[in-house]
């Protein structure tokens, strides 16, 4: 097994780990799922959904800009750097199969071995990976204010179009457009 990709620094003092310059939290797996699971059940999935896409969404958009400025990085490259970096920090291995800019398209992106289809273990009737929406809708929003200031209000929309944790399909599949 390899060693981390990403830069982790602990402050001797305070225990806090950063990457970047952000504070990270480091936590099993299983304790992220099951609070995330936990609050779905409490709710409703039609209820967390929203706020879950809402907070994601502004946490990418947050990260993007945290990340643009740090590494001097154009708002394309921040957006492949953003899921090459979730990908290193263990949520699965993303992947931008397709980004179409020009006019606000959207894209594919593919997910191999998410945490939450692998803590369903081929189980789910339903898609489970949809708190992946929020990052990117989030990253996308960030790389159109980047591309065109000008253009004023987006609105980006994402669908998880397939799911591994059915235990059917290989990986996860999300479309988004603005």
């Amino acid at each position: 097994m390899g060693s981390p990709q990403v830069p982790i620094d602990v402050d001797p003092d305070t225990g806090i780990w950063r990457t970047d310059g952000l504070a990270m939290v480091y936590l099993p797996r299983h304790f992220l799922v099951n609070n995330h699971v936990a609050v779905e059940e409490a709710l409703g999935r039609d209820a967390y959904r929203p706020i879950l896409r809402a907070a994601t969404e502004k946490s990418a958009i947050h990260w993007c800009q945290a990340e643009s400025s740090t590494h001097g990085l154009a708002p394309e490259a921040t957006f492949r750097h953003y899921f090459k970096r979730l990908s290193q920090r263990g949520w699965g291995q993303f992947s931008v199969d397709r980004l179409e800019i020009s006019g606000n398209r959207g894209g594919t992106i593919s997910l191999h071995n998410s945490v939450f289809a692998l803590e369903r273990c081929g189980r789910s009737q339903i898609p489970v990976c949809y708190m992946f929406e929020g990052f990117i809708t989030g990253a996308f929003t960030f790389l159109l204010r980047g591309t065109r200031p000008d253009q004023g209000a987006i609105t980006v929309s994402c669908t998880e179009s397939m799911c591994a944790g059915d235990g059917i399909h290989a990986h996860c599949s999300f479309e988004f457009h603005a």
